[in-house]
């Protein structure tokens, strides 16, 4: 996987210190809380396939993951007790069949107690004998299950540090913003081939040399879509062919620091002119415009549907609705060009958790009738790292229905028709809310690499 470079890995090894002692304040208030008096957070194993002997790609938890900085760490355990030093406890098989990941030795690693096994036997031998008042968290398999801890993931300790994932360290703040810079890299090399001819295969092998990344340590399947194919939210095929002609090419990749995801979306038009080329820059426009209207405090509900209104307003002004904006909105005809959500938290997982959340206790808020998809439902605070990514697009289901409605009366059938063929728009970048207001970690990640010499 492709790493950032010397200057900002010394910036992220210079905050890992503090980010180590808020998760031991965090989990410590979550134990003081709780009747458990220890955490034993796993990595997870990997798991096989069906009735076969290759088992899926393996990642570790995001509980595990956000302590120690290595994915591949299966079948490893750390242990947490307030007041003292965590316990890493690595599974390091001898296997000669298959590789195993080395001992960590990352600045880091000075602050766990690092003891190595070879096996998940070993693992639990160097935990506690006793681990009767200890939950354990993650995703375990049957022999982990009856190494006799008090309770698998119990859902007050779940929520509890869910919650406060949603509140990231500068720390954390620092990997996102490097796997911003690794993704700009591969949103690059991926236009570039797009302008040079390439299929959407292509363009995926483009990205992944770029990013330095191999196809199961991306945070989430790359979505690189051409023509119609950028009407479907989550196109997940490559076609090994270039379509002719190939009018559009929107691409939804992500890359990973450390664990942190980047998720930025772009969306290209093969040529300057036309309508099409017109609504990428308009809704490339109106995205900025959202971002800059950000603030501690506001609704994230608010936000969706400002964007709402905002892809409203583009479908008027070229003539593909004839509504007003806010009638589009009410009635839901902007929903058809917009079916999903403005966006939502980042982190560790790409939709990180916590965002329906009311609190640490675990009570969710209502979801809001109209926004049924809307992922976050939070009001925006410092520390936050959020998803900015309204669309529109031509989706075929979805625009027969409003057809077949008295609202589609109100719809330029002919325009709409002149535009399926380039499938959609979509415009995603990265959100940090710091102590001075929003940063736009992926805008600043692509100026960067603007200002590096050719």
């Amino acid at each position: 996987m492709s790493d950032p470079n010397a200057a900002v890995v010394a910036e992220i090894d210079a905050c890992y210190p503090a980010h180590h002692a808020e998760l031991a304040a965090r989990h410590a208030s979550v134990l003081e809380a709780s009747h458990f008096d220890s955490l034993a957070i796993y990595s997870g194993t990997a798991r096989p396939r069906f009735r076969d002997d290759q088992s899926w790609p393996f990642r570790a938890g995001a509980f595990y993951q956000q302590w120690v900085p290595c994915d591949d760490h299966a079948g490893s355990v750390l242990l947490f007790r307030a007041g003292r030093t965590p316990l890493l406890v690595l599974n390091q098989p001898r296997d000669y069949w298959h590789s195993v990941p080395a001992t960590p030795s990352g600045a880091w690693t000075q602050h766990f107690e690092i003891v190595v096994a070879d096996d998940l036997e070993g693992v639990r031998g160097a935990l506690p004998r006793d681990l009767s008042r200890c939950a354990l968290l993650g995703e375990v398999d049957a022999t982990v299950s009856a190494w006799g801890c008090a309770a698998l993931n119990p859902a007050s300790i779940v929520q509890a540090l869910e919650f406060a994932r949603l509140y990231k360290t500068p720390y954390e703040v620092d990997c996102i913003r490097s796997a911003n810079l690794i993704a700009a890299q591969g949103h690059v090399a991926a236009r570039d081939a797009f302008h040079d001819g390439a299929s959407e295969f292509g363009i995926h092998l483009a990205y992944l040399a770029a990013t330095g990344h191999t196809e199961a340590e991306l945070p989430y399947a790359n979505i690189v879509a051409m023509n119609e194919n950028g009407a479907t939210l989550h196109y997940g095929r490559f076609e090994r062919e270039r379509p002719r002609p190939a009018n559009s090419f929107l691409i939804d990749a992500g890359a990973r620091c450390r664990g942190y995801a980047a998720d930025i979306t772009r969306t290209w038009s093969n040529g300057t002119d036309g309508e099409f080329a017109a609504i990428v820059e308009a809704l490339d426009h109106a995205q900025q415009d959202l971002v800059e209207a950000l603030r501690i405090g506001n609704s994230y509900i608010d936000v969706h549907e400002n964007a709402q209104l905002a892809v409203a307003v583009i479908l008027e002004d070229f003539g593909i609705v004839d509504m007003a904006p806010d009638d589009m909105v009410a009635a839901g005809v902007s929903s058809v060009f917009f079916p999903h959500g403005v966006g939502h938290h980042l982190g560790l997982q790409v939709h990180d958790t916590g965002g329906k959340l009311a609190g640490p206790d675990g009570t969710l808020l209502p979801q809001p009738e109209p926004w049924p998809f809307l992922r976050n439902l939070r009001p925006l605070e410092i520390g936050n790292v959020v998803t900015i990514e309204p669309g529109l697009y031509f989706i075929d289901s979805l625009l027969h229905r409003l057809r077949e409605t008295p609202l589609g009366n109100y719809v330029a059938w002919d325009m709409v028709d002149c535009l399926r063929p380039y499938g959609g728009v979509r415009i995603e970048d990265d959100i940090w809310m710091g102590p001075g207001g929003a940063r736009n970690l992926s805008r600043e990640a692509f100026a960067a690499l603007a200002e590096q010499p050719a």
